[in-house]
C-alpha cells in the first residue's frame, strides 16, 4: 500500500520472480508494468506509467507527471488494537486508525491517520477529527502510554471498531461506480450501491459541472468489506474542500538514507556512490556503507532515543581521504542518542542535542 501526499494512493503487488508489478487504483482498471533495468532499487513501467524506488520510498510517474509516495503497509496484514481508560484504538497497516471513546458515557467514533514519528525517541501519533492530535509513547511493543501517563494495552483479538461514522470527503462518479475520498484519512473508497447511495449520486448529478468533478459531501456511513455503505446523505457543498493533511515524513526503517552533512560539514564526494549510506530494518539491525567499508550491527530505538552498536565490518584498503571520512562518519554514528525526521530529512543527534549526521531519504 502506497500513500502519495497530494496525489492518489494505490497498492502494488509484485510477481514472485520480480518481472511484473500490478498497480491497483480505486475506480480504475488494474495496470500491469514490466520490470525495467535499474542501477539500484526497483523500476517497472510501460509506455505511460513508471514505478521506481528503493525500500519504502517510491516515485510513480504517469504521462510525464510524477509524485513521491511511501509504503504504509501490506494488504492483508492484521490490524492492532489497544484498549485502556475508556479508549479503544485500532491501527490498520495502511496507516489508518479507528477509535472509540467511551469516557463520556456515549461512545464517540473517530478515524484518521497514524504514524510512528521520531523526535528523540519513537512516538505513535494519531491525527483525526474529534481530537486533532494524540501522541503516545510505545512501550514493549504491547502498550501505548499517553501524555498524561495513562496506558493502553494491546489485546489479542483486533477490534475493527465497526459503526456509523460522520464522514466528510470528495465524491465523484466513475464507470465502476461512486468513489469517495475521505478527508481525515485521505483514502479513496468505492461506494456500495445500497442504502442512501442513490441520494448521494442524485445530489452530485444535479450539482456537478462536469462528469470528472469531485464535490465535497457529508454522509453518515459504515465501512463494509473495504467499501463505504452510505446510511444517510447529509449535505453537498459545491465550493467545499478537505483541509490539507499533515505531511508525513519518510519512514525511519527500510529507507536508504544518504549522508549530506557530517558534524556540520557538507563533504563533497567526487563519486556520489561513495557517499555514506545508512539503512535500518524492522528486526533491529542496521547496515552502513562508509564509502570505504560496509558496517553491520544492531540498533535500539525506544522512548529514550536511538543507539547503534556495530558488530562486523569489511576490511577494504582505501585512500587516506576515504579512511578519514569513514572515521568521521562512524564517530558521529556511535555518538547518536536521538533522531528527528522532517519530511525526507533525518537528523541524528548526540546526548547534548547536537546534530551529528544529517541524511536524506533516497527515493530512486
Amino acid at each position: 500500500m502506497y500513500a502519495c501526499p497530494g496525489g492518489t494512493d494505490f497498492s502494488a503487488s509484485f510477481s514472485s520472480d520480480g518481472s511484473l508489478a500490478t498497480l491497483s487504483v480505486p475506480g480504475q482498471p488494474e495496470v500491469e508494468l514490466s520490470h525495467q533495468p535499474a542501477g539500484s532499487g526497483f523500476a517497472f513501467g510501460d509506455s505511460y506509467y513508471e514505478l521506481s524506488g528503493r525500500g519504502r520510498e517510491a516515485t510513480l510517474t504517469a504521462g510525464g507527471r510524477s509524485m513521491r509516495c511511501h509504503a504504509v503497509g501490506r494488504p492483508g496484514e492484521p490490524p492492532r488494537t489497544y484498549q485502556g481508560g475508556g479508549l479503544t484504538i485500532t491501527l490498520f497497516p495502511d496507516g489508518i486508525f479507528r477509535l472509540r471513546d467511551t469516557t463520556g458515557g456515549t461512545p464517540i467514533l473517530d478515524l484518521g491517520q497514524w504514524a510512528q514519528e521520531v523526535d528523540g525517541g519513537v512516538r505513535m501519533v494519531l491525527r483525526g477529527g474529534s481530537v486533532p492530535r494524540r501522541s503516545f509513547r510505545e512501550a514493549d511493543g504491547d502498550r501505548l502510554i499517553d501524555e498524561k501517563g495513562s496506558e493502553l494495552e494491546r489485546v489479542a483479538t483486533p477490534d475493527p471498531i465497526d459503526g456509523r461514522y460522520r464522514l466528510a470527503g470528495l465524491y465523484r462518479d466513475s464507470q465502476a461506480g461512486g468513489l469517495f475520498t475521505e478527508c481525515l484519512t485521505g483514502r479513496t473508497f468505492e461506494v456500495a450501491p445500497a442504502g442512501a447511495e442513490a441520494d448521494l449520486e442524485r445530489a452530485w448529478t444535479e450539482a456537478t459541472p462536469s462528469k470528472e468533478a469531485q464535490l465535497y459531501v457529508e454522509i453518515d456511513g459504515r465501512f463494509v468489506s473495504g467499501e463505504i455503505h452510505v446510511d444517510r446523505f447529509v449535505s453537498l457543498k459545491r465550493d467545499g474542500a478537505c483541509p490539507p493533511l499533515a505531511t508525513r515524513g519518510a519512514a525511519l526503517r527500510d529507507t536508504e538514507w544518504r549522508a549530506v552533512d557530517v558534524d556540520g560539514d557538507k563533504p563533497v564526494w567526487e563519486d556520489w556512490r561513495l557517499r555514506p549510506r545508512l539503512q535500518l530494518d524492522d528486526q533491529g539491525r542496521f547496515t552502513a556503507a562508509t564509502g570505504c567499508n560496509t558496517i553491520t550491527g544492531t540498533y535500539q530505538l525506544d522512548p529514550n532515543g536511538l543507539r547503534f552498536a556495530p558488530a562486523a565490518a569489511t576490511l577494504s584498503a582505501c585512500t587516506p581521504a576515504l579512511v578519514a571520512a569513514e572515521k568521521r562518519f562512524l564517530d558521529a554514528l556511535m555518538a547518536v542518542r536521538g533522531a528527528q525526521i522532517a519530511g525526507t530529512t533525518l537528523d541524528l543527534l548526540d546526548d547534548a542535542g547536537k546534530v551529528r549526521l544529517r541524511l536524506d531519504a533516497r527515493g530512486r
